[in-house]
């Protein structure tokens, strides 16, 4: 029978430790201040950082803000959307996916405009396309 603080590798451990069971926080953190230290990293550098960049790397790359969700094990959508910031290229991919997706091969592709600034009493208001 397994405590309630290890569980085989052979389960959904990513990182199993030399016998095979689950790290200990405390193992971990032990581990990182070591290596961060050899390394020659400050404090502020800390774990959390590197599940952030992960994240904000998968964002970068075009997955959608549901996927990160069921990834990184957020609650809610909102916490996963900080990641996801769409390029211009980003948007217009996914209008060629929809075009590649349905029967509307007659369709041309339109480029998207950027945001107009028109003048208003000292003030610039955007107007979108």
């Amino acid at each position: 029978m397994l405590c309630n603080r290890q569980q085989s590798a052979s389960g959904e451990l990513v990182f199993a430790n030399r016998d095979g069971w689950r790290y200990l926080v405390t193992s971990i953190n032990h581990l990182h201040q070591k290596a961060r230290s050899i390394v020659g990293f400050g404090r502020d550098f800390v774990i959390h950082s590197l599940r952030h960049t992960m994240l904000t790397r998968l964002g970068e790359s075009g997955v959608d803000a549901f996927t990160i969700m069921r990834i990184a094990g957020h609650s809610s959508i909102t916490v996963s959307q900080r990641y996801v910031h769409p390029s211009p290229e980003a948007v217009e991919r996914a209008f060629e996916r929809l075009q590649l997706s349905g029967n509307q091969g007659q369709i041309e592709p339109r480029v998207l405009l950027p945001p107009t600034n028109f003048p208003t009493l000292g003030k610039a208001a955007v107007v979108s396309h």
